[in-house]
């Protein structure tokens, strides 16, 4: 009778229980997986953050087997039974051989054959693969769409952003535009100023004086040789 898939699912207890002992702590998986598998952990991860439930729940691992049709075989003797069995209160404390002689003689009490039991482990391990495959499938093309739409919108802001840089230099453009010509008139004024202050130097009553100073000094000049 063929117990190569017994002999490491036992190695792995040994392994994690020297593990355990050596931290002080109890030995890992002692709940039968039914109660919280580290998929459904993930699963709830998920759907905390948000990252997968916008593209779908993923399934549970009974939910995967029951759509491929895997049912509980003769007596319940599935792989997750003998699972169960390994993480039970009687037998996770026994050595390695002891838990194989145990397992094999509840096995052949009930006429369950270790090869019975790991076609089930076969099954359930490539309905779980053929799930994961096509669930990856999906998440990568659902991010690809992801990724070509932020692709799109981004360019969508540089094109928004550029005609709005452009607003913004034609209004710094017609400012400068304007404070020229502000600066052009301003001159002009300057001028019409100096012609203004010569004038009023030549009409005013006492010529010998000079002409006053400054400009608007001279256009009050003026204002009081016309009212007199």
């Amino acid at each position: 009778m063929s117990t190569k898939w017994l002999d490491a699912a036992l190695g792995r207890q040994k392994q994690g229980a020297s593990n355990g002992n050596a931290h002080g702590a109890s030995v890992p998986g002692s709940h039968p997986p039914e109660e919280a598998t580290a998929a459904e952990k993930v699963h709830g991860s998920a759907i905390d953050t948000g990252s997968a439930k916008s593209h779908g729940d993923l399934q549970s691992m009974e939910d995967i087997y029951r759509a491929a049709g895997i049912m509980n075989p003769r007596m319940g003797y599935s792989i997750n039974k003998v699972v169960e069995m390994l993480n039970s209160e009687h037998i996770r404390g026994l050595a390695i051989e002891a838990k194989r002689a145990a397992v094999l003689m509840a096995l052949d009490a009930a006429g369950v054959s270790i090869k019975e039991v790991l076609r089930d482990a076969a099954l359930r391990e490539e309905a779980l693969d053929k799930y994961e495959n096509d669930q990856r499938k999906h998440f990568e093309e659902y991010w690809a769409r992801k990724i070509e739409s932020n692709t799109q919108i981004q360019a969508e802001l540089d094109r928004v952003s550029a005609e709005f840089q452009e607003r913004i230099n034609r209004n710094l453009d017609e400012v400068k535009q304007e404070k020229s010509a502000f600066t052009r008139w301003q001159a002009l004024k300057e001028q019409e100023a100096e012609r203004m202050t010569e004038a009023i130097g030549l009409c005013s009553k006492s010529p010998d004086s000079g002409p006053p100073a400054g400009s608007v000094p001279a256009l009050r000049e003026v204002g009081t040789i016309v009212k007199s």
